[in-house]
Order: C-alpha cells, then sequence, then structure tokens
C-alpha cells in the first residue's frame, strides 16, 4: 500500500515536470516572449536625454510653483533653473517657432519684441507662477460647483469665479497707491484695482480655456448706478455659443433688462447692448500677459507633464501653432455690429510690468511695507536662559555673589543686543497660508491655519525666566515697536481671509459673524470698507435684504472705494429703515433667521 502511494506520489511528480517543460519549450519557441534587449545604443541615449529633459523642466516647474517661489529669496536661480532647460532640451525648437504674420500684426511693436525673445526672463517665471495659482484657483471653483444644474454648469462657475475674484481683490482708491504691481501681489493683500480685477479674471478663465475680451465704451457713462449706462467697461465672456457681460468696477454681472434682483445670476449678453451707440462703438480688446503670445511658452506649454498641464500660450490669429485661433473662437460668438476685426491687445498687463521692473526708491519701500505683514508670526527658539548666562570657562564657585551677578547681568545685556535668538525672526507662515489660500485651497485645514497663526501674532512680548540667588525670576522684554506693527496688522488680515476661506466653503453664516467681529476689533483697518460690503451681499444671498440695506445705508460710502459697488446694491434693495443702526452695531447673525 505505502509502496504504491509512493509511485502514485513519482508519476504526479514527473507529470508536472513535464508540464512545466513542454510550457517552458512553448515559450522559447514563441517571438513574442523572447526577451528583447537593445543593440542601439543611439536609442538608449535618446531616452536617456528625454529623461534627462523631463527631470529638468519638472525641477524647473516646483521651483515656480506659487508657495515655493514666494519663499523663494533669489528669483534669478529659478530664471536660470528655466533657461537651463531651455537651453539643452527645447532651445531649437523655440527658435524654428516664429511668430506668424497674422499674429505680429495685432501685437504693439514692444509686445512683438517680448514675445519675439528666445530666453526666459523674471517676467516670464512670475507668468508662468501665476498660471500654476490661476489653473488651481479656478479648479477649486468649478469643483465647489459641481451641485450646479448641468444645463448652466458653465455660466454658474463662470459666474462664481468673477464673484471670488471681486471678493478676493477690494477696490482702493487710485491716489492712495500709485505702486504698479503685476496681478499677483492685488490676490496676495486683497487689495487692489478695476485693472487687477480684469486681468485676474481675463487669464483664471484661460486656465479654464474659456475666452474673453474687454469692451471699452465709447464715453464716461451717465453716472447713474445702471452697468449698461454708467460703466465705462464690462467684461464679456464667451459661453459656448452666447456671451456674458460682468461689470468689474461695481462686482457683478450686468443684469438682463428685465433682471431687478440685487443677486444676479443669469448675466445680459452682447445683444443686450444693441441700440446702445456707446457699446456698438466701444473698443474690443483681449487681456492677456506679454509672454502668452511667445513661442517660448507655446513649447513649454507642449512639454509640461499632465499633471502640470497648464494654458500658457495664446495663439491670436493663427500661424505659430495648430491651436485654432483666438479670434477665429471669437468671431464664432460675437454678432454684428461688433467685428473681430476691430480687436486689439488690452495694453495695461505691459504697462505695468514695465513700470513694476522701474520702481524708484520710494516705491519700493512701499512695496516692501505692503508685504511685510506676511512675514508673521516672528518664531524663535525656546531660550535655555541658565545656559545663555553662564560662562563654562568660568569656575562660578570661585565668585562671590555680586560678581557672578555682575556676569550674568553683562550676559545678559549681550542677549538683549542679540533680537533674531530674543525676538525672533520671520516665519512667513501667513505668507505661505495666504499664497495657498489664492491658489485655491478651501479645505478646512486653511482657517485653521490661519487661526493659529494669528494666536501667534498675539504675543507682544518675550518671558525670560532664569535662576539668581536660588530664586526663579522673570523678566518679560516687550517686541520691538516694528516688530508688533507687524504682528498687528497681520491680526486683521488673518481674521478677514478666514471669514474669506468661510465664503469659500459656503459657510456663509460663519463668515458674517467673522467678518462683524473684523470690523469691531479693527475699525480702522484697510479691509473694514470691504468687509461691510461682502457682509451685506452675504446677507442678501441669505435672503435678508433689508438687513443688508441698513447696514449699507450706514456707511460713509461716497467717500468709499467701493461706492459704485455700494451705490449699485443700495439701488437694488428696499429702502432703509428708517431707524436703521449704524454699520457698526449692525444685528448679530443670530437674529437673522428672526429677521427672516
Amino acid at each position: 500500500m505505502r509502496q504504491q502511494l509512493l509511485k502514485d506520489i513519482q508519476r504526479q511528480v514527473f507529470a508536472c515536470i513535464s508540464a512545466a517543460l513542454l510550457i517552458l519549450l512553448a515559450t522559447g519557441c514563441s517571438d513574442s516572449g523572447t526577451p528583447t534587449i537593445s543593440t542601439d545604443p543611439q536609442g538608449s541615449s535618446e531616452q536617456q536625454l528625454q529623461d534627462e529633459c523631463r527631470g529638468r523642466l519638472n525641477s524647473a516647474v516646483r521651483r515656480f510653483s506659487p508657495v515655493s517661489y514666494a519663499t523663494q529669496s533669489r528669483p534669478e536661480l529659478v530664471v536660470n533653473s528655466v533657461n537651463s532647460w531651455l537651453a539643452s532640451c527645447a532651445e531649437a525648437e523655440v527658435k524654428s517657432r516664429s511668430i506668424s504674420e497674422a499674429n505680429a500684426a495685432l501685437l504693439p511693436e514692444s509686445t512683438l519684441r517680448t514675445a519675439g525673445a528666445v530666453r526666459f526672463t523674471e517676467n516670464d517665471v512670475e507668468y508662468l507662477r501665476d498660471c500654476l495659482m490661476l489653473r488651481d484657483l479656478s479648479a477649486a471653483v468649478w469643483s465647489a460647483t459641481d451641485d450646479v444644474d448641468p444645463n448652466s454648469a458653465t455660466k454658474q462657475r463662470i459666474v462664481q469665479l468673477f464673484q471670488h475674484i471681486v471678493r478676493t481683490i477690494a477696490l482702493v482708491d487710485s491716489n492712495e497707491s500709485d505702486l504698479p504691481t503685476g496681478l499677483y501681489e492685488p490676490l496676495l493683500t486683497g487689495l487692489g484695482s478695476v485693472d487687477d480685477r480684469i486681468w485676474v479674471f481675463g487669464e483664471a478663465l484661460r486656465q479654464r480655456q474659456i475666452d474673453c475680451f474687454l469692451l471699452q465704451a465709447a464715453d464716461s457713462g451717465d453716472g447713474s448706478t445702471s452697468p449698461l449706462t454708467a460703466s465705462s467697461r464690462l467684461i464679456c465672456v464667451a459661453a459656448g455659443d452666447t456671451t456674458l457681460l460682468f461689470d468689474p468696477a461695481r462686482g457683478t454681472p450686468v443684469p438682463r433688462p428685465e433682471d431687478t434682483a440685487a443677486n444676479i445670476s443669469s448675466p445680459a449678453s452682447l445683444a443686450d447692448l444693441l441700440g446702445q451707440a456707446r457699446w456698438e462703438n466701444a473698443a474690443l480688446q483681449i487681456i492677456a500677459h506679454p509672454s502668452s503670445f511667445a513661442p517660448r511658452m507655446l513649447v513649454m506649454q507642449e512639454r509640461l507633464e499632465a499633471g502640470d498641464a497648464t494654458v500658457l500660450y495664446e495663439e491670436l490669429a493663427g500661424g505659430t501653432s495648430e491651436i485654432r485661433p483666438l479670434l477665429e473662437r471669437l468671431g464664432d460668438v460675437i454678432p454684428a455690429p461688433w467685428s473681430v476685426d476691430t480687436l486689439s491687445i488690452w495694453p495695461v498687463p505691459e504697462a505695468r510690468i514695465t513700470a513694476a521692473a522701474a520702481i524708484n526708491e520710494q516705491q519700493q519701500q512701499q512695496y516692501d511695507a505692503m508685504l511685510r505683514p506676511l512675514q508673521s508670526p516672528f518664531e524663535r527658539e525656546s531660550l535655555d536662559v541658565r545656559k545663555l548666562l553662564t560662562d563654562p570657562s568660568i569656575d562660578e564657585t570661585r565668585l562671590t555673589s555680586e560678581e557672578l551677578n555682575m556676569l550674568r547681568n553683562e550676559a545678559l545685556a549681550e542677549l538683549l543686543q542679540r533680537s533674531d535668538a530674543l525676538y525672533g525672526t520671520p516665519s512667513r507662515r501667513l505668507l505661505k497660508a495666504r499664497v495657498s489660500q489664492i491658489s485655491g485651497n478651501f479645505d478646512l485645514g486653511m482657517i485653521q491655519e490661519l487661526q493659529q497663526i494669528r494666536i501667534a501674532s498675539m504675543q507682544e512680548e518675550v518671558e525670560l525666566t532664569f535662576t539668581q540667588d536660588g530664586q526663579n525670576r522673570t523678566i518679560r522684554i516687550p517686541l520691538p515697536a516694528k516688530i508688533l506693527e507687524v504682528q498687528r496688522s497681520a491680526l486683521g488680515d488673518s481674521l478677514y481671509w478666514t471669514a474669506m476661506a468661510q465664503i469659500s466653503r459656503r459657510d456663509n453664516g460663519t463668515a458674517v459673524q467673522t467678518l462683524r467681529n473684523y470690523r469691531r476689533q479693527y475699525p480702522e483697518e484697510k479691509m473694514l470698507a470691504a468687509a461691510l460690503v461682502t457682509e451685506a451681499e452675504l446677507l442678501i444671498s441669505m435672503g435678508n435684504e433689508q438687513l443688508a440695506a441698513n447696514l449699507l445705508a450706514g456707511m460713509d460710502h461716497e467717500q468709499a472705494a467701493e461706492r459704485e459697488r455700494i451705490a449699485w446694491l443700495l439701488s437694488r434693495l428696499p429702502e432703509p429703515a428708517v431707524s436703521a443702526a449704524p454699520a457698526e452695531s449692525a444685528p448679530h447673525p443670530e437674529t437673522i433667521e428672526e429677521a427672516n
């Protein structure tokens, strides 16, 4: 029995081995299964070159990504990294991609020189950063509106993007600042001009591959509150087979003639401007950075990996690339009497870039002061005062108490001169958080980070505890005035931006409370008017138009930078109550439900 069992096992093992050999032989005889060993050294070297170029470009992209570039103290290193990739991997192709005659005919001579250059400049790198930032921002707005009606999703998302940009860039009086900047700084600080809103909106739409242009009216308007008769500039967006109009000064989509609401969700179109000479004779202008017309941007756009895909290049009239030209795309939606043949380049971006490159010493000081609060909070290593006040080379047991105290006082005086060790260094946490926020970070973690930064910025003194004569002693040293000024400004900014984050998350009730806290705690802060207007718009969206009217009526809006926006809203709201409370004592959000 046992021998028979062993024979059966042997037969099974033999059968398995035979089957394995047959399979191995069959595989070995198949051409498709034969291992292939490359004997083409040229192919191997080309693959190696492609991998190296891909690595160089990926490294450059990481360097000019918004958060990374924000903390870069030497921008020229980033420019060098981009040009290193260009010289090794793409220069020949850039040189072969000349600007077509059709495109060149639309560009001013100065823009043509900028676009025709082969090498990348610092302005180019800032443009690349802005493209990444607005790509992520627009994608976040799109994702935040996933629950909209599919039949009108694009229109609603465009409206949401416009409203987000208007909230993000509060207007400042033109006479308050003559500092020329790109579009990054107004987004970062939250203060800018109507031009900034136009520029940011146009570039953000391009990242969604949505076309737009600027309408410059033939006259300055009639002084009324209606965007159709009072506005001097409107943004026209091509959404599918229709157009949508937006008023950047009043911060609102242009209402259709029959729409009397304060909150506009369905904008008017170009067809609604027919019969109005000031608009039929308007100038049509393309909103774009000068670098967007450069073949070097086209080549980089084509080389970016899928995860970094960004719209960098604009094909105007055709001939430089296979991309369908902008003029042709706009021609499909622009009705008569307007014509794409009259389109020109909006000159503001190039003028601002040129001016920013030639700022004087006073403007540089303004620029540094504008961004200084973003360095907050100041952070320091924990100090072991006992060690700092003790000289290891001295045997303290041989000293009298008077001599020991004198040495420690001298050491303490020396410590007070070491400001970095004592007072800390700028952490730039607020800068990093803000760049992440304007790049579309709507996560709850953003609110938590802003709150932590705010708490850290409340510190006004440094506390040192040490032992002297066997007793614990504490010294409280006030922070220097300059550090206190920076951190106090950061306190207001971080609270205001917390409200903006809450709005992005559609937590409007909480945002109203945060804005009211901001107004009560920082009545002299620069964002006060913006906080009032934003609160009023939130109340309107929550169905509390009377409360919004009362709030806006309590403002001295004739002197406010947002006066056109305020006048527009008041023209659409109920008459303010006779006994309306002043803005600073408006009802708490808890009363909103009762008011409804």
